[in-house]
């Protein structure tokens, strides 16, 4: 109630009654708890404290009373630091089902081993620079080998200040071939076809500037280096091999998925590079080397298509076993989840033509697999059959592999 100046004068306590219950309601609100009431809280806070600390080491995995945990701190100035890698434990059942499954011109037997075991060092600095140091256990070959060593693998510096334009140097993947360019821990199938290792390059010490143009439709990569393997720091002959590839992904409607399409090539000179089932001297290369490639993804659903073509024009030095010899190798696999994100069959068939001017000398193989993603990628069984033709050979290889993967 508003009183006028009059009625203040006349009654003033009665005017500013009203005012003072209001005062009187706030200052009891505002009233500072009672002692035992802020210890009941207290004690709350402790009770939750105390048990979101009990779950915490419980998913550490740390016992009560248990002294801390050791840290791996970073020794340099790098914002982030981790250690990483995985495991591909192996076994291998029946005939070789292509060249890759024979030692000294007989059958690989039946084995156990590790295909690839991996552990790996990477971090990034606040000024656009990333890093990767990559130590391999095994041998990383399907030859039967024995006194593996560790030995580098992926190594590289990186630096990513522009989408467009990252440069990386290190022990890289040469800039040819889909299906090589794949990581070991996400291919469909095992293995990878015989002619993506017969037409690829492994990695080696390496320049590469890759990156991504037109709201990421657009992708490049390319790259220029030594030409003569992994964990080779000489250069054969002073001249460096180049490959370019090209990748474009057309913007889709969402229910129509993703597709990629790709192109690439690689041109090189080399010295004594190994080349295994051309018929080189020695399976040993040296010359001139053209290589093209093309391919396509499709992923739509549950559904993974993929195909990829590659050819190589190979000019010997020595003219053996002919001036010119061309070779190229083909590939279609389907994947297809029968139980969303956790049950993959796959269907594959490659061919690889060592040299297209003489007959009868295709590899033919198909390829029936299942992959159970126990925990996605980083815990995976896979087991695939290989239904092998090997030119000249009385008996089909039928090889079974099986492998159960951890990445860590």
């Amino acid at each position: 109630m508003r009183c006028s100046a009059a009625f203040r004068h006349a009654a003033p306590l009665r005017c500013h009654l009203p005012a003072a219950r209001r005062a009187l309601a706030l200052r009891a609100q505002s009233a500072p708890a009672s002692l035992e009431e802020r210890l009941n809280a207290l004690e709350q806070k402790v009770q939750t404290l105390s048990r979101e600390n009990a779950e915490l080491r419980d998913k550490l995995g740390l016992k009560k009373d248990a002294p801390a945990p050791v840290l791996v701190k970073p020794a340099g100035k790098e914002t982030s630091l981790s250690v990483g890698g995985f495991l591909q434990a192996q076994a291998e059942f029946g005939r070789a089902s292509d060249s890759r499954f024979a030692s000294g011109g007989a059958a690989v037997r039946d084995r156990f081993y590790f295909r690839r075991a991996r552990i790996f060092v990477a971090g990034a600095f606040a000024e656009d620079f990333d890093f990767k140091a990559e130590l391999d256990l095994q041998g990383n070959t399907l030859g039967a080998s024995t006194g593996n060593l560790a030995r580098a693998n992926e190594v590289f510096v990186n630096w990513h200040r522009y989408e467009a334009a990252n440069v990386r140097f290190g022990q890289l993947k040469p800039a040819f071939g889909a299906e090589a360019l794949v990581a070991d821990t996400k291919t469909p199938a095992i293995e990878r076809t015989l002619s993506n290792d017969r037409l690829t390059d492994g990695r080696q010490l390496a320049l590469g500037v890759a990156g991504t143009l037109l709201d990421k439709q657009l992708g490049y990569y390319v790259t220029a280096g030594n030409g003569n393997g992994t964990n080779v720091s000489a250069n054969d002959n002073s001249k460096f091999q180049r490959a370019a590839r090209v990748t474009w992904s057309p913007a889709l409607h969402k229910a129509a998925g993703k597709l990629t399409l790709g192109a690439n090539g690689l041109w090189t000179e080399d010295v004594a590079v190994a080349k295994s089932d051309f018929g080189f001297t020695g399976n040993a290369f040296t010359g001139k080397r053209a290589m093209s490639g093309i391919d396509a993804q499709w992923t739509w659903q549950r559904l993974d298509l993929g195909a990829e073509l590659l050819r190589g024009t190979f000019e010997p030095a020595n003219a053996a076993p002919r001036a010119k010899l061309h070779a190229q190798g083909w590939q279609a696999t389907a994947a297809f989840f029968l139980v969303p994100a956790k049950l993959q069959g796959v269907i594959r068939y490659d061919a690889f033509d060592p040299n297209t001017d003489v007959g009868g000398n295709t590899y033919h193989t198909t390829l029936f697999g299942l992959n159970y993603l126990i925990k996605g990628d980083d815990l995976r069984l896979m087991v695939d059959y290989l239904d092998g033709h090997v030119p000249g050979a009385t008996n089909d290889g039928g090889r079974l592999l099986t492998r159960l993967q951890i990445v860590f």
